[in-house]
């Protein structure tokens, strides 16, 4: 495991002696502007998370059973266009589909403000989940090309806490706005976009690797090799969606509602700290052991977090899952991109977000069901025995994957 995902210095052979190369700088100019580009995406996207069912409900007057299905019409897409989002990443420049997404995106927002109805509005998000889709697969892998092979790691836990940002703040900035009007809370992420835009449009690539298959099969859409890491990807986000999704119910149960906020905060800050470090670790040959931590700690966290009534208990686990889960989810990253040729990494990328979409979206369809029946805190407890699924498929499956990949390269 060490050789592949270490940042170990490679050796050329000159007149028979081993000379190291000189090992590539990570902070590069395209690098940086890719990270104030995705920080961009996630101030847009989070900053209207929490205002969209209040628009709904004040501005559209609509029925609570109606806003369910007008909510889920963003993800749903989203999740459904990913496999073809790869596609096109790894079919077209990367960067050109990235402005053309980001600019369709820049649009959306000031259009469902425009909406005449819930029907408009719907049509509308359905159009801005297709772009997003498409945005976000062709912006990590083009923060993936930017990044040196020994320095994978640590590129993609930094370029992933600029989500964490984005969660952290966004939501407080969109609330803000919407307290002004919602016309501001719906300009607000608009001109983040466009600021993203702009950040894209100053990226220099490198010549893309352009796959030149004319005729469509089905490994263009999905990566056989990465079948199990998705696997063990989805049943491992199905924790995160579960606490995204119901932290406000499950708080409310056990008498904690007033907590809540600052919940989100200190899961914020553990996600973003947490996802800056884990990739040096991985780069240096301990992936293995991250993931195992992470899985495991993030069981324990879920389980004291379904049954606590303590106030510094519930905070403190917020902390706790937040740094298990952000070094969980790029981890896994890391191993499809790792897993994948660099003309592929399209798809790669594609199968990253639809285990990490999937495991939200089978969380918010389930979670409710479970809570119905057995309680909310029961909904906790079965979401985080799936970490054992999840790592018992990383260990058996996945990890002896790795390894024989490793000693070919």
């Amino acid at each position: 495991m060490r050789g592949h995902f270490s940042g170990v210095r490679t050796m050329k052979q000159n007149n028979g002696n081993p000379k190291p190369v000189p090992e590539q700088t990570l902070f590069t100019r395209n690098f940086i502007l890719i990270c104030l580009a995705n920080l961009c995406t996630c101030m847009a996207g989070y900053s209207i998370m929490p205002v969209l069912p209040l628009y709904l409900m004040d501005v559209l007057h609509c029925q609570k059973s109606v806003m369910g299905v007008a909510m889920a019409v963003f993800p749903l897409v989203a999740l459904l266009f990913r496999p073809f989002s790869g596609v096109i990443a790894d079919r077209f420049d990367r960067r050109y589909v990235l402005i053309f997404s980001k600019l369709s995106c820049v649009v959306c927002f000031p259009l469902c403000l425009a909406a005449s109805g819930v029907l408009v509005f719907m049509l509308v998000r359905l159009t801005h989940g297709l772009v997003f889709s498409s945005m976000t697969t062709s912006q990590a892998t083009l923060a993936v090309d930017f990044m040196p092979e020994g320095k994978m790691g640590t590129g993609i836990g930094i370029f992933s806490s600029t989500v964490s940002l984005g969660m952290i703040f966004g939501p407080m900035l969109g609330l803000s706005a919407a307290a002004f009007s919602y016309a501001a809370a719906f300009w607000v992420p608009a001109g983040f976009a466009f600021a993203g835009a702009v950040f894209q449009l100053l990226l220099r690539p490198r010549k893309q690797i352009v796959i030149r298959q004319k005729k469509l099969s089905p490994d263009m859409f999905f990566m056989k090799e990465g079948a199990f890491a998705l696997l063990a990807l989805l049943i491992a986000s199905f924790m995160q969606g579960t606490i995204t999704n119901y932290l406000s119910v499950l708080a409310r149960e056990n008498g904690l509602a007033d907590y809540a906020s600052l919940y989100f905060l200190f899961m914020g800050l553990g996600l973003m700290g947490s996802r800056l470090f884990s990739g040096y670790i991985v780069d240096h040959g301990f992936i293995a052991q991250l993931i195992c931590f992470s899985e495991l700690a993030t069981l324990g966290g879920a389980m004291l977090l379904s049954c606590t009534a303590s106030p510094i208990v519930f905070v403190l686990c917020g902390a706790w899952l937040g740094i298990s889960l952000g070094a969980l989810m790029p981890s896994f990253q890391t191993i499809l991109m790792s897993l994948a040729d660099k003309s592929r990494r399209g798809v790669a990328s594609s199968m990253y977000f639809i285990g990490m979409d999937g495991g939200l979206f089978l969380a918010l369809l389930s979670g409710g069901v479970v809570a119905d029946v057995l309680g909310m805190d029961a909904a906790y407890r079965v979401g985080a025995l799936g970490q054992l699924a999840s790592l018992a498929i990383f260990l058996k499956l996945v990890l002896p994957q790795l390894r024989r990949r490793n000693s070919h390269v």
